[in-house]
């Protein structure tokens, strides 16, 4: 299926989602539009494909199985390049880079093989809204999240639970069952921070809508982004950067959206609590920070970022 009137353009039949479906399709057209500006007259030299494969093996995440988009096995007198997006399992698609000039998948981090295969920014959900720019003093919250108490989850809810002495070890806490007791034994922490709000959802988009979700992101100053369903990145750091908030994260991979960025990663949740009791202390650093992370969003994550990230890898495989 062609997208954005384009003849060079294209959705995978075989995705899983329909293209409007799509968290990222706001992020993607915006991104194919900075590469067409950007490639000039060069831009019809190439054929891009949209992927989007969700179908993750929990029990073996990063498996294989029907994980080929189907432009692979065609022929192109162009070069042709994949966006692979969604597959949260972390799949590398080396084994069929051959098939392609190019292929850039998120939720990959480090681990792949072929040369021709690079990571790629997840962007944002497409219905969060993006709201001015607000100075760190100006803004109401001190601490968001809000979000899914998911499997990998837990310690970060016990971090905050005044009973996380007396709760079973995690690995019994994983089970669909008993996250969802520890959601009616208590889910909202908002008390923990002065003028903050923390709660925990029962499942993904259980909570705020997403215009209110991006209101309340663009009007905090510290946000805490714990590790999503399978992996640590998520579309939170994105939302979170684009807003300008402080970011506090479980380590990231070390890619170009993350290494050496003005996101603070940690070990464990009570250090990262403790940070952002210190940080809400020195108003001065948070607006530092919050300067250095809006610069590194439109430097590094950004539509335009990314689309200058693409077409620079393009050139680097084309002058190999």
């Amino acid at each position: 299926m062609r997208l954005f009137g384009l003849t060079n353009v294209f959705y995978e039949e075989k995705s899983d989602y329909k293209f409007e479906q799509l968290n990222e399709s706001l992020f993607i057209e915006r991104i194919i539009g900075e590469l067409k500006d950007a490639l000039g007259k060069r831009f019809t030299e190439f054929e891009f494909f949209i992927y989007s494969n969700h179908r993750v093996n929990k029990k073996n995440p990063g498996s294989k199985k029907d994980s080929m988009p189907p432009s692979a096995n065609l022929a192109s007198d162009k070069k042709k390049i994949l966006l692979y997006f969604s597959d949260e399992g972390g799949l590398d698609p080396s084994f069929y880079a051959d098939k392609y000039f190019a292929i850039f998948k998120a939720y990959i981090g480090t681990r792949f093989q072929a040369r021709n295969v690079f990571p790629l920014a997840l962007g944002y959900v497409n219905s969060v809204p993006e709201f001015p720019d607000k100075k760190i003093k100006e803004r109401k919250y001190n601490v968001f999240f809000r979000g899914n108490l998911n499997m990998n989850r837990i310690n970060f809810y016990r971090t905050f639970s005044s009973l996380g002495f007396l709760l079973p070890p995690e690995k019994w806490l994983t089970h669909e069952y008993y996250r969802k007791f520890l959601i009616k034994l208590k889910s909202d922490f908002s008390k923990f921070f002065s003028d903050s709000i923390i709660i925990f959802n029962s499942g993904f988009k259980a909570g705020f809508s997403p215009e209110k979700y991006g209101q309340v992101l663009a009007d905090s100053k510290i946000v805490l982004c714990p590790k999503g369903y399978f992996m640590t990145e998520c579309f939170r750091h994105f939302e979170a950067m684009r807003a300008g908030c402080i970011i506090i994260s479980e380590p990231l991979p070390p890619t170009p959206f993350y290494q050496e960025s003005p996101i603070i990663q940690i070990e464990n949740w009570e250090t990262g609590l403790r940070i952002t009791k210190e940080l809400l202390q020195d108003e001065r650093q948070l607006e530092a920070i919050h300067q250095q992370t809006r610069q590194w969003w439109v430097e590094k994550c950004s539509e335009k970022a990314t689309a200058n990230y693409i077409m620079n890898n393009i050139e680097k495989l084309e002058a190999y």
